[in-house]
C-alpha cells in the first residue's frame, strides 16, 4: 500500500515540478550561453549590447532559481495541506490505509522533490562557471585551505558518508516540521492556517533558543580562542547534526501522526 501512495503522489506532482526543473535546466543553458558571450564580446564591435543583453539573461537565471526552490517549496506545503486536511483529505481518509502509510508516502515523495530541486540547482551553478579558470582556481585553493587547517587525517570517507547522511536526516526533520505544524494548526476551529504558521515561528523560535544554548555551553567547555576554532568544532560535527536530525525526524512525525490519527478533523 506504501509503493501505491507513494506512486499516487508522484503522479499528482511531478507534470509541475518537472516543468520547473526543466525550466532550471534551460535557463542554466541560457546563462552559460551568454557568459561564453561575454568572454568573446571584448574582441567584438557589440560589447555593449552583448554585455546588457547577458546581464538581463544572468539576472533572469538568478530570479529563476529562486522561484523554481520556493516555489517548489510553497507547491509542496499547499499539495500536504489540500491533500490531508483539505477537500481530497476526504477520500484520502476513508481509504483502508495505515495512517503510518500516509505520512511516510507524503514526507518521501516530499523530500525526493527537494532534493533533486537542490541537486539541479548546485550543478547548474557548478556548470555555469565550469569553464572559468580563475573560478575553478579559487575553488580548488579554498579547498585546499580547509583541507590543511582541519588535517588531512580528520577526513575520510565516512567522515564525508556521514555528513551526507546527517544532511537527508535534516532534510527529513524539515518537511516533518512543516507537516507537524499544518497538522497542529488543524487542532483550532478557526483560524487553521494562520495558527499552522504561530506553531512554526512559535517552534523555529525554541529551536534557535536550543541551538544558541548548546553553542554557548560547547563554546564555555573547550574555550576557543578564535573564531575560526569555534566554526572548525562545530562545521565537522556530523554527529551533533545526524543526532539532533533523528531526533526532530521523531518528535514531528509523533506530532503529526497523532493529530492524524487521533484528532483528525476536517470540518
Amino acid at each position: 500500500m506504501l509503493g501505491k501512495l507513494m506512486k499516487y503522489e508522484w503522479k499528482a506532482t511531478w507534470k509541475l515540478l518537472l516543468s520547473a526543473n526543466i525550466l532550471t535546466v534551460v535557463m542554466t543553458g541560457l546563462a552559460r550561453w551568454m557568459v561564453y558571450l561575454m568572454e568573446e564580446a571584448p574582441y567584438s564591435s557589440d560589447f555593449q549590447m552583448v554585455d546588457f543583453v547577458a546581464v538581463m539573461v544572468l539576472f533572469t537565471y538568478v530570479a529563476s532559481m529562486f522561484a523554481v526552490y520556493v516555489g517548489t517549496a510553497i507547491y509542496l506545503i499547499h499539495r500536504f495541506y489540500t491533500s490531508t486536511y483539505g477537500d481530497q483529505g476526504y477520500l484520502l481518509h476513508t481509504l483502508p490505509v495505515d495512517t503510518h502509510h500516509i505520512i511516510i508516502a507524503k514526507v518521501l515523495v516530499s523530500v525526493l522533490w527537494v532534493m533533486m530541486n537542490s541537486l539541479i540547482i548546485y550543478f547548474s551553478v557548478i556548470f555555469l562557471f565550469a569553464s572559468s579558470t580563475e573560478m575553478i582556481k579559487s575553488m580548488m585553493e579554498g579547498l585546499i585551505n580547509t583541507i590543511e587547517y582541519l588535517g588531512a587525517e580528520e577526513i575520510s570517507v565516512f567522515m564525508v558518508i556521514m555528513t551526507v547522511v546527517a544532511y537527508i536526516f535534516t532534510l527529513f526533520a524539515k518537511v516533518l516540521k512543516v507537516g507537524a505544524c499544518i497538522s497542529l494548526g488543524q487542532l483550532s476551529a478557526n483560524y487553521k492556517l494562520l495558527l499552522s504558521f504561530v506553531w512554526y515561528v512559535g517552534i523555529y523560535i525554541v529551536e534557535s533558543m536550543f541551538q544558541g544554548l548548546y553553542f554557548a555551553i560547547r563554546s564555555a567547555v573547550h574555550r576557543q580562542v578564535s573564531p575560526m576554532d569555534y566554526l572548525s568544532s562545530f562545521g565537522t560535527s556530523w554527529e551533533t547534526t545526524l543526532i539532533s536530525g533523528i531526533f526532530s525526524c521523531v518528535i514531528f512525525y509523533i506530532l503529526t501522526w497523532y493529530v492524524m490519527d487521533k484528532k483528525l478533523n476536517l470540518d
